[in-house]
């Protein structure tokens, strides 16, 4: 007997999402565990999964944070970059005529001043940002490394239950 060919199913299927990606998309935009999250009281007696959860909430906001912070520092650098450009251009039109001026000079050392306190504050947030994500890798990892322990010793009950019930079945009463 030959099976039948399977019809292609023309209803969209809804997309595979992990709980954990589910954990802070709410609807209605209003969820339990953030608003425990954002409770800074300490009331709350957190389960050990809701610390993780909380733990790794708390990280990628402070992830987001840092991120907006390097763009606007970013953006600052290229703004103060496109002003020295024009600066400069203007000191080489003056140079041609003797016509220099010393607040010029000063604006484009102050304006090289800002670039390279700018660089140097981007440079060390992204230093930061590397640094939360291998701590969020590590919390990551220390959860699997728990999980599959929690795996392993589960399949280790179930092979004793199913080796108990065997030998109970077999056994005469």
């Amino acid at each position: 007997m030959a099976e039948a060919p399977r019809a292609p199913s023309s209803v969209k299927k809804a997309p595979i999402v992990d709980n954990f990606a589910l954990l802070f998309y709410d609807k209605d935009g209003h969820s339990d565990f953030v608003d425990k999250c954002k409770d800074e009281k300490g009331d709350v007696q957190l389960t050990e999964e809701e610390l993780f959860r909380k733990k790794v909430y708390t990280t990628l906001e402070r992830v987001e944070q840092v991120r907006d912070e390097i763009t606007d520092k970013y953006l600052a650098k290229q703004l103060t970059e496109e002003k020295l450009c024009a600066q400069l251009y203007e000191l080489k039109q003056q140079s041609r005529f003797n016509a220099l001026n010393t607040q010029k000079k000063q604006a484009i050392k102050v304006n090289y001043q800002r670039k390279l306190l700018l660089c140097q504050k981007i440079y060390t947030l992204t230093v930061q940002l590397q640094t939360l994500y291998i701590e969020l890798a590590n919390m990551i990892e220390k959860r699997i490394e728990h999980t599959m322990e929690i795996h392993r010793i589960s399949r280790l009950c179930v092979t004793a239950l199913y080796e108990y019930k065997k030998r109970t079945k077999d056994t005469p009463v």
